[in-house]
């Protein structure tokens, strides 16, 4: 093989690189713009059109990246659900309390959804009526529960004393949490700091945190 076709295939590859690049910068600023227009005008009210003029690129652009409004509001609950789920992360609380662990991941997610504006009380109602919102909104949901009943139970023990077991206790902790953040999504920043003290309180309570 000549250096001359050497350095051809490097560039076609440095080109293909680059375009790929550049395809999932766009549809990232796709699905941005998809989020500012289904939070301020809901999910009815919005267009192809209006995405792509929010998004300041053309219709047609659109349609290489998305089939329909209904595709990218699926990859916008995709993401806004991945977005959930770091939050429970417990990367850089290896050393952390069972408390400080309640608090900063509890905080996370209420600061997520409070973030979002009405996206994520949108997506709870299209969940209901759409079946394919529903299998990737409940399926995010399951993992989260699934995930905070395995640390309650992997915790030393004598180091809670839980009203219920794990598995009851995250769904209904859970579902007090995120339904709350979405109230708390329109107050001021005094209701929604009062909102997660409060939470935490209760949280900690109804798990039966031990010790400091």
């Amino acid at each position: 093989m000549s250096q001359q076709t050497v350095s051809v295939s490097n560039a076609q590859e440095r080109a293909r690189a680059s375009r790929k690049d550049a395809g999932a910068a766009r549809r990232t600023q796709l699905i941005d713009a998809a989020a500012d227009c289904f939070d301020e005008f809901g999910y009815a009210g919005v267009t192809v059109e209006m995405i792509a003029g929010r998004a300041h690129t053309s219709r047609p652009t659109f349609y290489a990246y998305f089939r329909s409004k209904d595709e990218i509001f699926l990859a916008l609950v995709e993401r806004v659900t991945e977005d959930l789920s770091r939050t429970q992360s417990l990367v850089g609380l290896e050393d952390a309390s069972t408390r400080q662990i309640l608090a900063a991941t509890t905080r996370a997610y209420v600061d997520a959804i409070t973030s979002m504006g009405g996206l994520v009380a949108l997506i709870d109602v299209s969940a209901t009526i759409d079946p394919a919102v529903a299998a990737i909104w409940n399926a995010g949901v399951d993992r989260r529960n699934a995930g905070y009943a395995r640390y309650l139970r992997n915790l030393p023990d004598g180091a809670i004393e839980p009203t219920l077991d794990p598995e009851r206790l995250v769904q209904i902790i859970g579902f007090a949490i995120h339904h709350g953040a979405k109230r708390a999504a329109g107050a001021d920043d005094a209701h929604k700091e009062q909102f997660i003290l409060d939470i935490i309180a209760v949280t900690e309570r109804l798990i039966g945190v031990q010790g400091g």
